[in-house]
This record gives C-alpha cells, sequence and structure tokens, in this order.
C-alpha cells in the first residue's frame, strides 16, 4: 500500500492504562510516527517512562528529542464510579474524555505546540456505556484509535451487548477511522459506525538480543537439553493452568521442559485453581517436578531484549489462550523469532496460526490434546502429517513496524 504524503504534524498520542502489551504499543506509535516525520505529545500513566523509551528511540533515529517529544501525564478513572468492581460506567468514561481534555490543555500549555490530531492506543475505555456521540467534542480535534475488543459486532452479540459498548461515539463528526487488530468484523463495523475501519498489525518489540538475558541462561542451564516450551505472563485467560496441567502429565515421559514465566496473575484463579499452582510450584521447589520453572509470585519481564531472549530460547510458544477472542502480537513473536505456537482452534488466534501453518491448535483446555500437539509441532508436521507450512515471513510482513508505518500514514491523511 503506498503511503500517502502528508505535512509534519504534531500528534497526541494518548492511553489510560500502562501494564501489559500498553508500554510497547505506545513507543512502537510513538516510533512510527516520528518515522513519518511527525512530532509526538505522549499522553500516559508513567510519562517518565515514556520519556526514557522515547528518547532511546530518537537517538536510535538521530533526531532530537525536545524537538520531537513532549511526555505528559494522563490522569484517569481507575474503576467506574457507578459499579464497583468494574472498569466502566457512563460517568467515569466521561471523566476519562475530561481528563484527556486536561492533560492534553496542559501539555500544550507547557511544551508551546498545538495538538492537530489525537490517537488513542487504547479506544475501547473511551466508549464503554457512552450513548452519545457529542462527548468527544470536548477536545477539539480530530480524532482515531485503535479499537481492542470489537467481538461484540459478531452476529452472536445481543443488541443489549452491543450498546453497552458505547459504540455510538464513533459516529461523531471528528473521529475520521477506526483502527482494529481483529479484522474479522469489518463489514459489521463499517455499517454500524460510518467509518472505515482500518486494520492494524500487531506490532511488537522487534529487539533482537544478541547474547541471552540471565533468566534465559538460566532457563537453558534447567532444561539441561531438553526441548522448551514456555509463555510469559501467568493468566488463567492465557492458558497458564492447562499447561501446568499437560507438563505434569508428560513429567517422566517426555524429554521436554516448560517454563511459566512472567508474573503470576493469582486474582485470575478460582481458589481451587490457585491451590493447584500453589501445589505446583511446591513440587518444583522440592525438586519432585524437575520440567517445569515456576518461580512464584514472579517478576515481571520486560518487553525487548528480556522477553525476546526468553523467546529466542523456546522451542514451542504456548498461546492457547482461554475465553479470548482478539489477537495476540505473541503470534508476532513467533513469526519474527521463528518459533512455532501452540493455541486455541477457533477465534482470531486460531485461525491465524491456521492459515498460516506456523504452529497447531486445540480445542480450549484440552490436556491430551495439548500433549499431542507439542510432539507434532516438535516434528515439524500437522494433524494430518503434512509438513507445517511455517509462513513465519507471510506472518511478519502483515505486522510489523512497515505495516505500521503505513496504517498510520493513512489515518492521517483521512485527517
Amino acid at each position: 500500500m503506498e503511503q500517502p504524503q502528508a505535512s509534519a504534524r504534531t500528534i497526541v498520542l494518548a492511553d489510560p492504562r500502562w501494564n501489559g502489551h500498553h508500554p510497547t504499543y505506545f513507543l512502537e506509535f510513538t516510533a512510527s510516527l516520528l518515522r513519518l516525520g511527525h512530532r509526538v505529545i505522549g499522553l500516559c500513566r508513567q510519562p517518565d517512562e515514556f520519556r526514557e523509551g522515547a528518547s532511546r528511540i530518537c537517538k536510535e533515529m538521530g533526531i532530537d528529542f525536545e524537538s520531537n517529544i513532549v511526555a505528559g501525564q494522563l490522569d484517569d478513572p481507575d474503576r467506574s464510579f457507578l459499579r464497583p468492581g468494574q472498569d466502566h460506567d457512563p460517568v467515569s468514561t466521561v471523566m476519562r474524555w475530561k481528563a484527556l481534555k486536561k492533560a492534553i490543555d496542559l501539555a500544550e500549555k507547557s511544551s508551546g505546540w498545538t495538538g492537530d490530531f489525537v490517537f488513542l492506543a487504547w479506544l475501547d475505555s473511551y466508549l464503554r456505556f457512552q450513548p452519545s456521540t457529542s462527548v468527544p467534542n470536548m477536545i477539539g480535534k480530530p480524532w482515531s484509535g485503535l479499537y481492542f475488543r470489537n467481538h461484540h459486532f459478531s452476529r452472536k452479540a445481543s443488541s443489549v451487548h452491543r450498546a453497552a459498548k458505547g459504540d455510538r461515539s464513533l459516529r461523531n463528526e471528528h473521529c475520521v477511522a477506526v483502527g482494529v487488530l481483529d479484522e474479522r468484523f469489518e463489514e459489521e463495523m463499517r455499517k454500524e459506525t460510518g467509518k472505515e475501519i482500518i486494520a492494524f498489525p500487531d506490532i511488537t518489540n522487534e529487539t533482537d538480543p544478541d547474547v541471552p538475558g540471565d533468566l534465559a541462561l538460566e532457563i537453558i542451564k534447567r532444561a539441561a537439553g531438553r526441548k522448551i516450551i514456555g509463555m510469559v505472563s501467568l493468566e488463567k485467560r492465557k492458558g497458564f493452568l492447562t499447561m501446568l496441567r499437560i507438563a505434569e502429565m508428560v513429567a517422566g515421559v517426555e524429554d521436554w521442559y516448560f517454563v511459566a514465566a512472567g508474573q503470576y496473575a493469582k486474582e485470575t484463579c478460582s481458589p481451587e485453581e490457585q491451590a493447584f499452582v500453589d501445589q505446583i510450584a511446591e513440587r518444583v521447589r522440592e525438586g519432585e517436578l524437575d520440567n517445569v520453572y515456576l518461580e512464584l509470585p514472579g517478576e515481571r519481564v520486560n518487553d525487548g531484549r528480556d522477553f525476546n531472549s526468553l523467546i529466542k530460547v523456546f522451542d514451542v510458544i504456548y498461546a492457547a489462550y482461554e475465553d479470548f477472542e482478539g489477537s495476540s502480537n505473541a503470534l508476532t513473536k513467533g513469526a519474527l523469532f521463528h518459533r512455532p505456537l501452540i493455541a486455541t482452534r477457533g477465534e482470531c488466534v486460531g485461525q491465524r496460526v491456521e492459515d498460516y501453518g506456523i504452529g497447531l491448535t486445540i480445542d480450549q483446555g484440552e490436556v491430551g490434546q495439548g500433549v499431542e500437539a507439542i510432539a507434532r509441532v516438535l516434528e515439524g508436521v500437522d494433524w494430518e502429517g503434512n509438513e507445517l507450512a511455517q509462513r513465519f515471513g507471510d506472518y511478519h510482513a502483515r505486522h510489523d513496524r512497515a505495516r505500521l508505518d503505513e496504517v498510520f500514514a493513512r489515518i492521517l491523511s483521512m485527517a
């Protein structure tokens, strides 16, 4: 796709969250906008961390940080005012737009810059329970954003469920387009919003470490020549529990080593599931279960050199998510480093793994299938015994930085 030419502008990039993938996406979006010749006002929860990352990007690109980046604090309602324990309600969504407006005003006043366009790196929280099309007018600028959880646009979603998502805000006259990671519902979204729906690449930090990091070296030592199956970030939805059950089943049978690295999201598991995890961790500590790496509560593995160093020592990436419909840049990591994946059949991730032949899929939570799938992937064959296509290059080309630049250039040409 040819990039439309656009004059240099000042882009306000905003994200009300700063955990998981958010810092990675925010910095990658910043780098893309800089490559296109624009200045960036970055508004987020951790401006110092953003400033450090953006400074590094500017240095690598050979451009002056102070002339191209402004970092600002984005204060944001963490929880619903009306729905205890939840993230969103009609009041918190309006307050979120007001907080954005305040952050933009402060950044513009302190820098002397004027933002020309606003891009919401996590659009979802600016929509929920918001029936009005006029609320976004308070920022007074053309805008767009990346919509992550758009799966209610499937024909399975009820009208009530779809209304609660607040998609009417996307009909706002200043919204120029809507970005999505999961492109399966483009036509339904276009009809509902009247806007152009643009598929974004599921980009990732592509730093290629020269040598393994400390944790990766420890994994290599403990694996002792065994094939390594691993995942990073221990949440129930990521199939963490099922992978542990697979490891338990094949202990002493298969010459495999399972890595469960990253922070343990204990709150995502039921009391019974927490007891199971504790039991596995205890068996690992005592040396009874020697085919698993699991240290609780675990530590955050920063994306970039540390994370990618781990991925490079894996022989198979375990990405069999559960009750999860969206995209995952675990596939981009796999494609980048030519590591096959185990995924759950169906939905976005499973469909892509099958389409590109970059691994195998199993039914959700099926331990026995997981064992068989790992064995076949290590042999490089599919369920029929045919050689896996392993179209890593094709997948990466659809989800790399060049593609991201094309997408941003297209959106900005519409503003």
